[in-house]
């Protein structure tokens, strides 16, 4: 960006750069860029501004994205008005993050804004003749709604897809990407129905779930897709990317139609359900804490300290709550209105809550730091749970996804309680949602979904040696290649810049302060992409050479696991980091599957389908460390 290029610099350029700022993690350098173009009298097109909004989003900036989209809003000419591309990318950010409250106690995120801008985008369309909202558009709105028990509007908003792209009795010729965001959004709704125990409607959305899922598999083997459209027109799309992109969506919906019936089957179930309003109101505000959110790992430090003086912490987590998750809808039922337009809760009306579920001072204390005894001694039922005497162990999952592992965790080990932690609001939701569902016919009472940034959740909000195990389990690497450059881990080993990913040396730092010393806490991670081994082992060995006593490697070939690569230290008499090959069993805390061919998770699964061009169908990678040296090495 050197002052001798001004005569032959762009928009093009200046939106190349605000994108590479965004995938970067350093959105902050995308400001600065945008900041130059807008004193030096500079055009900032709308190509510019959504490539802008896209790093807000990922970063967790949701306040700033909706901002910018209100910009391009108020613009006179066609061409900046915002466009489907920036549409997408902001309800995408809502999608990831949930409502917070912020600067000038103003809620934004989630549902909040994205019907906020939902509503301007279609004026703008009917004034201005903008193209309508495409099916993903529609497919993100209609999520958002029902994550938040919106289910009239969610129906609403259904009706209105079914409207813009002629959805019939007789479906046999649309577009497979229809009839997917038909079913995904259908799933979405079933699982709000099956909260409120709806149940004849939610057997009803599952019914329709299936059988669009099952339309679109049809859509995917007649090549009824955009991808195939592409090929016929001569665009390129490779055989590789066509092929990935095919499996993918068949294990989507596959995933579709294996929770609907689960669903299916978990309401129609005759054993009894607590569905009073005071117990789901005390799931939401004891199973659901959701401090921050976004769409990966920024390399800057977590906004969510910025709104610290703003709100307590407590009072933050209501706030998710109640605007992102539904909690305003059993609260009416318990008389607590504060009306249709509520824009922000009052600390006296985040209180009133607190006391009207008999929670009273909440479970955050004074410096922040959740108090896990008495979130999982306090029960969610209508009556109150017995107090469990013994001293239990908290066990987390970093980057939970959509909670899976971790579910099965919990009900293999009722001992023990369980947080699964995870950045994408969306992600949490349907952990919780699917929880809260199966504990009609299964409790899951010692399982807790978290929305945060594993680091900053671990450095603010959990106490110093309190976890007895942090597991991570198919952690997303910063780019599927890097780490397969010798070049590249060691200058992460001596102390280079780290590339943006969630168990950077922060991260890892943060985690062993949070284990027990007392019972030797581990830290256990499980990967099928090798390369990212690599690279966790390269930053263990640079934690190691600032601080020998943080970590120690843990052996794992007395348990049959296959010892692929060692990373020295550097350090005479010091043990090497080792990465292992094997599969996660119970010598390492995972949970004994009954059926480890079909995958333990989402991802594991959607891995063992061969969609993922850089991991191992069948091998996994294993790093294990602990807080104390192990005496029989």
């Amino acid at each position: 960006w050197d002052s001798s290029n001004d005569s032959i610099r762009d928009g093009h350029h200046a939106c190349i750069m605000v994108d590479c700022s965004a995938r970067c993690g350093k959105i902050s350098v995308g400001e600065e860029i945008i900041e130059r173009l807008t004193t030096s009298g500079k055009h900032v097109n709308v190509e510019t501004k959504t490539a802008l909004i896209k790093g807000y989003v990922h970063s967790g900036e949701i306040a700033k994205a909706e901002k910018v989209f209100l910009s391009t809003c108020e613009c006179k000419a066609k061409s900046d008005l915002p466009n489907i591309r920036t549409l997408n990318t902001l309800l995408r950010g809502c999608l990831w993050s949930s409502a917070s409250i912020g600067k000038n106690k103003v809620v934004t995120g989630g549902v909040v804004t994205s019907e906020k801008v939902w509503a301007l985008y279609k004026g703008l369309v009917e004034r201005n003749a903008l193209p309508s909202p495409d099916i993903s558009s529609y497919e993100y709105s209609i999520t958002l709604l029902s994550q938040a028990l919106k289910t009239e509007e969610s129906e609403k908003r259904i009706d209105e897809l079914k409207d813009a792209f002629g959805v019939s009795k007789d479906n046999s010729s649309l577009d497979q990407s229809v009839t997917e965001s038909l079913s995904l959004s259908y799933l979405a709704l079933a699982r709000a129905y099956a909260i409120l125990s709806h149940n004849a409607k939610a057997t009803e959305a599952c019914k329709k779930a299936i059988d669009f899922a099952k339309l679109s598999k049809k859509a995917l083997k007649e090549g009824r897709t955009s991808e195939d459209e592409y090929r016929k027109r001569g665009k390129n799309t490779s055989d590789t990317r066509l092929e990935s992109n095919t499996l993918y969506r068949e294990h989507r919906l596959s995933e579709v139609e294996s929770e609907a019936k689960t669903i299916q089957d978990i309401v129609s179930d005759k054993n009894d359900q607590d569905s009073s309003p005071r117990a789901l109101a005390r799931r939401l505000l004891l199973r659901l804490l959701v401090f921050s959110g976004g769409g990966t790992t920024d390399l800057e430090l977590s906004k969510e300290a910025k709104s610290e003086e703003e709100c307590s912490v407590q009072h933050r987590l209501v706030h998710a709550a109640y605007f992102s998750y539904g909690l305003d809808i059993p609260l009416k039922s318990l008389g607590l209105d504060f009306g249709k337009d509520t824009k922000v809760l009052r600390k006296r009306d985040c209180n009133r809550i607190l006391g009207s579920v008999g929670l009273q001072g909440g479970i955050i204390d004074d410096n922040g730091l959740v108090d896990f005894r008495r979130l999982f001694n306090a029960g969610t039922g209508k009556t109150k749970t017995k107090k469990r005497k013994k001293q239990r162990t908290l066990e987390i999952e970093l980057g939970s996804g959509f909670g899976d592992w971790a579910a099965k965790q919990a009900m293999a080990f009722p001992e023990k309680d369980y947080l699964a932690v995870e950045l994408r609001a969306d992600r949490v939701g349907q952990t919780f949602a699917r929880t809260s569902i199966l504990s009609s016919v299964s409790p899951v009472e010692n399982l807790c979904s978290v929305g945060a940034e594993s680091g900053s959740l671990l450095l603010n909000h959990v106490a110093k040696e309190s976890v007895s195990t942090i597991y991570i389990n198919h952690p997303e690497p910063p780019t599927q290649t890097f780490g397969a450059e010798s070049a590249n881990l060691e200058a992460i080993m001596s102390g280079d810049d780290e590339p943006a990913h969630m168990l950077c040396s922060r991260t890892l730092i943060a985690a062993a302060n949070g284990l027990t010393k007392s019972s030797n806490g581990k830290l256990v991670i499980v990967t099928d992409n090798q390369w990212y081994g690599r690279l966790i082992c390269a930053t263990f060995v640079r934690i190691a050479r600032q601080n020998p006593d943080l970590f120690h490697p843990v052996d794992l070939s007395k348990h049959h696991y296959q010892e692929v690569e060692a990373f020295p230290i550097g350090r005479i008499n010091q043990v090497p980091v080792v990465l292992y090959e094997g599969q996660p069993g119970e010598a390492i805390g995972h949970a004994k599957s009954d059926n480890a061919e079909k995958g333990s998770s989402y991802f594991d699964r959607l891995w063992r389908s061969g969609a993922g061009s850089h991991a191992e169908k069948r091998s996994r990678f294993v790093i294990v460390m602990s807080r104390n040296q192990e005496k029989d090495r």
